[in-house]
């Protein structure tokens, strides 16, 4: 088979290598705004962690999409499905030695997001459920643990102001609830086939979309507001951010090449961390 442009990109999005990328950019965007420096193992974990998680979402994920399998992104995950098992055994064996690691107070604080993240993906619960195949749950789940893991956890262990986590957790979970909510509208289809109701299928596309750009409002706000502390940095990057997905999530409504979604709207994860090193 010759390798093309086209397949480099589609084992990069699809084995979750790029969506494991962006959550080590979040974290490293929350501690370079407060002066820390990384913790290497920890950035180990989130990533092999991530790519786990997603990695299993996707292998299992196959058999709830069996009418779409040879469409769009499922015919890519099919192609490259022991791409992502080998990937996925090689995160879970990472994500596992790095855990093992960690001071007791940490796996502690970790548990919770790694407990939601698997069944998230298992399908332990009656008729095959997953935690992602209740109506409405999953974009809330997807918003908490990404904030827990990317920025409430890593403030908590330095001893920043609770006060500051808790407004800069709420502004992140606004955050992905937004950038999900695209994701939502995009699976439509695959979503009412398996009788999940989400805020698209309730609300429709153009209200949806209302939703996301005023939960993006909302985190500049937040931003702006925690900006009157001068010690508190990074807020014109974070604002920038939020403004080009602002335009991006504006932008979906007609789209449906995946590419769009699992990589500009996902990659809009990684632009804090440009930007504080392009505008700061």
């Amino acid at each position: 088979m010759n390798i093309t442009i086209r397949h480099i990109i589609n084992l990069y999005l699809y084995s979750s290598l790029h969506i494991g990328l962006c959550c080590v950019f979040l974290y490293l965007f929350t501690i370079e705004r407060f002066g820390l420096e990384p913790d290497y193992p920890y950035v180990i974990f989130i990533l092999s962690s991530t790519v786990f998680t997603y990695s299993i979402h996707r292998i299992i994920g196959m058999n709830k999409v069996r009418k779409f399998e040879h469409q769009g992104r499922f015919a890519v995950i099919s192609e490259y499905r022991m791409h992502i098992i080998i990937y996925a055994v090689i995160g879970g064996l990472l994500c596992a030695y790095t855990y093992l690691g960690f001071p007791f107070s940490r796996m502690k604080m970790l548990l919770f997001a790694g407990v939601i993240s698997i069944l998230y993906a298992l399908p332990i619960f009656g008729k095959s459920m997953r935690l992602r195949d209740f109506s409405y749950i999953k974009i809330f789940l997807i918003a908490m643990v990404w904030a827990a893991v990317t920025e409430s956890i890593p403030l908590y262990e330095v001893g920043t102001d609770p006060y500051v986590i808790s407004m800069l957790f709420l502004e992140r979970v606004c955050f992905f609830i937004a950038i999900t909510i695209p994701f939502d509208i995009r699976d439509i289809e695959v979503d009412t086939t398996n009788n999940v109701r989400t805020i698209p299928s309730s609300l429709g596309k153009n209200r949806s979309i209302t939703l996301a750009i005023i939960l993006l409002v909302c985190c500049i706000l937040i931003e702006l507001y925690l900006s009157q502390d001068s010690q508190f940095t990074g807020y014109t990057s974070a604002i920038a951010a939020y403004i080009v997905t602002s335009i991006l999530i504006m932008l979906v409504k007609d789209k449906t090449e995946d590419y769009y979604f699992s990589g500009l709207l996902d990659g809009t994860i990684m632009l804090p961390l440009a930007f504080l090193h392009f505008i700061n």
